[in-house]
């Protein structure tokens, strides 16, 4: 059979571009909404770091303890933080909250505008989030209006039960919850019992000196010798912090065996982190369950539905489109599967009448071994939207897709879906913003450019791209020495990088990207394309690549849609927008594009071992160089 006719379908209210534009117009400030939202937690963490001037030590029992509400300031940080970063969507509640704690407890924030200054970041969060929320609830309530009273589903009208399965029950998320839900009321009650324990202990015990004899681990810790009051046996013990030979410590000792470092912080803020990380995957665990057993409620026999278009992206997923619009027409939603079954309607043949039937493509894939829940529903390579119902059932963002396949024999299907808005698709030029469809734009403008200017397919020479290497000489040295200055001056001013970790981590990944921008050389001849960058010479033949895009800031060469090395264009852009020289990003991806794609095109010498990664030896020298200094300058503090 050539193609397969259609099933009876409901009479289902058509979606329209009015109603879509009403619905677009009722969302606001819908970008606000993202995971980027958890770097507000993040910026608050290093400013209470870089601001923080608690001293070294304390001097007294009452002073040397942090009370419980200034410990759980980190707690809460640490909670809206993987709150904002796991949920896909996030109620304004959770910014707000935090806010509100950060205000209350006593010294959550270091200085003296820095609550004021947090809680207020945090609440304008929240407002924002609020009326995005209030926004996406006027589109729902529209939509359900469009929608109307239920009609039947497919299956329904030939008399038959639904051919998809429920999801399986949530059980493994139901016990992980209750496996992080006991350990979060195990760390409370542990943490609370022994801060308190330890509180008694101090109180009762009675204080002497030590001397330290011997120091370990880098200089954290310390062997110290004392004895007890009224006795002459030297007793040995281990206390934290930066301490020298021969130094006097303040110790506090019952005669039990139990002591501790009288001029220590008693902080139980990693008992609070501990609680805080384990009760919120208890919680987001809760909701994903809670989620798939709304999924499992019963179908039915009908639910309100929607006649729409469906149409494939370039990067495979699938988009909703209104019935009256054209083929081009902006997507509304994305529909994403929800779970493995399908359904597929075989028409009446010898062996029985027309029928809904689990489509048997999901045991094969399942015997493989796929189950990947971003996995676009299968509309084949056609890109032409087609005739679909969406239904809406069981509440939240739950949908049943209902669609014909563009390709021959055109079977009609049904699944379950998570319906999501889909993000603006088009820039102010009409360019696709997926960056697979941008870069796939963009390697077919290179190649009608390239043949437009070509037509005969002239060779081009081998040659190198790079910046000039004064430059790219002086670049690495000269970051490297403001770099450390600057590290010089937070580390005495007491700011981000007293240590060591965070000079390495911080001041290296900054003279890393310096590096990536300005010391990259890309050659192309005969054998294909060589990339000197940071450390290394990176290779590929003609036959290893397909194209080359600039995406995102980077200059990245391809094979297929996945890149395989490349470098930052800032740099090299902004100084040829304002100089000029052979070092054009663009002009870069599009030549190797045209050579990748065009063997007439390309190079018939090749250049020497050596013609790129001239200056690598001092991108090393200077990396080590940095490295060495910020262990030494720690060491010699």
């Amino acid at each position: 059979m050539s193609e397969y006719p259609a099933p009876p379908l409901p009479a289902a209210p058509a979606l329209t571009l009015a109603a879509a534009d009403q619905w677009r117009a009722a969302r606001v400030w819908q970008r606000l909404n993202s995971r980027w939202l958890a770097l507000l937690p993040v910026v608050t963490v290093v400013l209470a770091i870089a601001f923080d001037r608690t001293p070294d030590r304390c001097d007294s029992l009452r002073a040397c303890t942090a009370p419980y509400a200034e410990s759980a300031a980190p707690a809460v940080l640490l909670v809206e933080f993987l709150a904002l970063l796991l949920r896909r969507r996030t109620s304004f509640v959770v910014p707000a909250a935090a806010g509100l704690l950060l205000w209350f407890l006593p010294n959550a924030l270091p200085g003296p505008w820095l609550p004021t200054a947090a809680c207020a970041a945090h609440l304008l969060a929240a407002a924002a989030l609020y009326r995005e929320d209030a926004g996406l609830r006027r589109a729902e309530a529209q939509l359900a209006t469009l929608m109307g009273p239920p009609v039947p589903y497919p299956w329904t009208l030939r008399g038959a039960d639904s051919p998809i399965d429920p999801p399986s029950r949530p059980r493994v998320r139901h016990i992980l919850a209750a496996l992080f839900g006991a350990g979060a009321v195990v760390l409370l009650a542990v943490g609370v019992w022994q801060s308190e324990d330890d509180l008694a202990r101090a109180a009762r015990a009675d204080r002497t000196w030590g001397t330290v004899r011997s120091i370990h681990d880098g200089g954290d810790s310390a062997t110290v010798e004392y004895r007890l009051p009224h006795e002459y046996r030297t007793l040995t013990a281990e206390v934290d912090g930066d301490r020298t030979v021969g130094d006097q410590v303040p110790l506090l000792v019952d005669g039990t065996g139990w002591y501790r470092a009288a001029d220590e912080w008693q902080d139980s803020s990693a008992w609070w982190l501990g609680v805080g990380a384990a009760g919120t995957f208890a919680v987001l665990l809760l909701l994903s369950a809670r989620r798939t057993t709304v999924a499992r409620r019963t179908i039915g026999d009908s639910a309100p539905a929607l006649r729409v278009r469906a149409r494939r992206t370039a990067s495979g997923v699938l988009e909703v489109l209104p019935v009256d619009g054209g083929d081009r027409e902006a997507g509304l939603w994305r529909v994403m599967p929800f779970g493995d079954e399908a359904a597929q309607y075989a028409p009446a043949d010898l062996d029985g009448p027309a029928a809904w039937i689990p489509d048997p493509e999901d045991d094969e894939d399942d015997d493989e071994g796929e189950d990947d829940e971003d996995t676009p529903v299968a509309l084949g390579k056609a890109d032409a939207p087609v005739e679909a119902l969406l239904y809406h059932w069981g509440g939240g963002r739950n949908r049943l897709v209902v669609l014909r396949s563009p390709e021959t024999p055109h079977k009609w299907t049904a699944a379950r879906a998570v319906v999501l808005a889909a993000p603006s698709k088009r820039d102010r030029d009409g360019e696709a913003r997926d960056e697979a469809a941008q870069v796939k734009a963009q390697v077919a403008r290179h190649l009608a450019d390239d043949r437009a200017e070509q037509p005969d397919g002239r060779p081009e020479p081998a040659r190198v791209f790079g910046l000039p290497i004064a430059l790219r000489c002086a670049a690495a040295p000269v970051a490297a020495v403001l770099i450390g200055v600057v590290m010089n001056y937070l580390a005495e001013q007491g700011g981000l990088v007293d240590g060591l970790i965070r000079p390495l981590l911080m001041g290296g990944g900054i003279l890393v990207v310096v590096l990536d921008g300005f010391g990259w050389q890309l050659a192309v001849d005969r054998d294909g394309v060589a990339l000197s960058g940071v450390l290394r010479v990176r290779r590929a033949s003609w036959q290893q690549l397909t194209a080359a895009a600039l995406h995102s800031g980077r200059v990245t060469v391809r094979y297929r849609s996945r890149p395989l090395f490349g470098f930052a264009s800032g740099p090299a852009r902004l100084l040829h927008r304002h100089f000029g020289g052979e070092f054009d990003p663009k002009q870069v991806a599009r030549t190797v594009t045209a050579l990748a794609q065009r063997p007439e095109r390309r190079p018939l010498t090749a250049l020497p071992e050596g013609a790129v990664g001239a200056t690598m030896w001092l991108n090393r020298l200077v990396l080590a160089g940095y490295l060495v200094w910020a262990v030494a300058q720690y060491l010699l503090r």
